[in-house]
């Protein structure tokens, strides 16, 4: 998961440079993260998970870090999970259509 996040701040214009260096704990916004870069990243997660941030999730500190930011994406697939009955794939995100019986 580490990884698919590090990529989507590949993707961010204020990170792109130098998302690669970056630890796991740094504080994105110290490293130059802006309010629009979060809702970038926010839409990329979103785009290559198949997920959607609830409004409770959409706080400077789910997006204050990588490790922060993988948390938050841990605790949807947890809630995705507790849903009931829905397939999941290898990196446990619902499969649309599919219920396991």
């Amino acid at each position: 998961m580490h990884e698919t996040v590090r990529n989507v701040l590949k993707g961010v214009g204020d990170l792109a440079g130098h998302a690669d260096t970056l630890s796991n704990d740094a504080d994105l916004f110290d490293a130059g993260l802006s309010s629009y870069g979060t809702v970038e990243v926010m839409i990329g997660l979103e785009n290559a998970l198949g997920v959607e941030f609830p409004e409770t999730a959409l706080t400077r500190d789910s997006f204050s870090s990588i490790n922060a930011i993988v948390r938050v994406l841990e605790g949807l697939q947890k809630d995705a999970a507790a849903a009931g009955g829905k397939a999941v794939d290898a990196n446990g995100w619902p499969v649309a259509g599919e219920t396991v019986q």
